[in-house]
């Protein structure tokens, strides 16, 4: 679909679209668009889909340094090339006697930047490679990759279709757009503000926001595709969890697809975590009592999850409800008890 800016509702640009939601900012008044994240790959995505939309685009460094309790902005200096550099605290929301000193940098494959501080002079060595910026110094210090690209066309398109800036909203577009499209913007949504938890046996996609509305549409809008998740209240914010291999293979073969570096890696791996047969939901029926029957003999609970590679508190389960619904026999005359199917 084309719109009426030129610009084509495909994959990338729904990706881009979300992000700038979610994770930019935008205004028509100052001519201004930005996007600032840690994660270099992506931004490197970014980058390459604003480039293939044929816009210019520039980029800057925006470098925090962790200071010590309510240290003033007098008390100290930043120096870059023998001069000193413009930049202003930053009070943390949780307590405000933690400050950063934060300033913005045009943007260079390295820099050394020097914080005076009561006449000690402390390095600040930056390196930025193509996957990763790398910060040396004693002190606490990190960066963002800031992008720019600000053009009428794009400015006058984004207030259009997303109503203005930050207005969360899931579009009339997308609520009947194709699974790739939607997962594009899913994607978006998760390499943005998203999260995947892996410890234990415990999965899950977790998307936590203040802004119920938004999140509620984002769930239906899954559910309407096969994929279910749990909307709630957690605190002060309002949450969507997907858990179970089922709704993360669904997920995968709309087209899923992360950028953000970590957490495409935690999805690869988690994805190959899942070493054991899977079955669907409300299949268990069928697939348990053909297993059963290709063994052809009576077996354990144990021999029985070696066969599967599943763990026997999961095979305990499964055997206990098909017992009860008559679809196995269990012959408790031998310990441990017998499972077959009869004949």
């Amino acid at each position: 679909m084309i719109s009426r800016f030129d610009f084509e509702l495909n994959e990338e640009m729904i990706y881009l679209i979300e992000t700038l939601k979610v994770e930019g900012y935008w205004s028509s008044k100052s001519f201004t668009l930005t996007l600032q994240n840690k994660d270099i790959p992506l931004l490197n995505r970014i980058e390459e889909i604003v480039r293939n939309l044929g816009l210019n685009i520039s980029k800057r460094l925006l470098l925090k340094i962790r200071l010590k309790n309510n240290t003033q902005k007098e008390e100290i200096k930043l120096i870059w090339k023998n001069r000193n550099l413009n930049f202003h605290i930053e009070k943390s929301p949780f307590d405000e006697n933690k400050v950063k000193a934060v300033t913005s940098l045009p943007f260079k494959k390295e820099y050394i930047i020097y914080l005076i501080h009561k006449n000690k002079k402390i390095p600040v060595k930056i390196k930025c490679l193509k996957e990763k910026t790398v910060c040396k110094s004693d002190l606490d210090c990190w960066t963002y990759k800031d992008l720019r690209f600000p053009t009428k066309k794009l400015l006058t398109f984004l207030d259009e279709y997303c109503r203005g800036n930050k207005n969360l909203q899931v579009e009339k577009f997308l609520l009947n757009a194709n699974e790739n499209l939607v997962m594009s913007a899913f994607s978006a949504l998760i390499d943005c503000e998203g999260s995947i938890d892996w410890y234990g046996l415990k999965r899950i996609i977790r998307i936590r926001m203040k802004d119920k509305a938004y999140l509620k549409q984002w769930s239906n809008l899954l559910k309407k595709h096969g994929v279910y998740n749990y909307f709630r209240k957690n605190k002060n914010n309002w949450e969507i969890n997907i858990a179970g291999w089922e709704d993360f293979n669904r997920l995968q073969k709309m087209g899923f697809k992360l950028h953000h570096s970590k957490k495409a890696e935690k999805w690869r791996k988690m994805m190959e975590g899942f070493k054991r047969n899977q079955i669907s939901r409300n299949s268990y029926k069928e697939f348990y009592t053909n297993k059963l029957k290709e063994i052809n003999k009576k077996v354990n609970a144990k021999e029985f999850a070696e066969y599967l590679k599943k763990s026997k508190r999961v095979i305990n389960h499964y055997l206990a409800k098909l017992e009860k619904e008559k679809l196995i026999i269990c012959d408790r005359n031998h310990w441990p008890y017998l499972y077959f199917i009869s004949t």
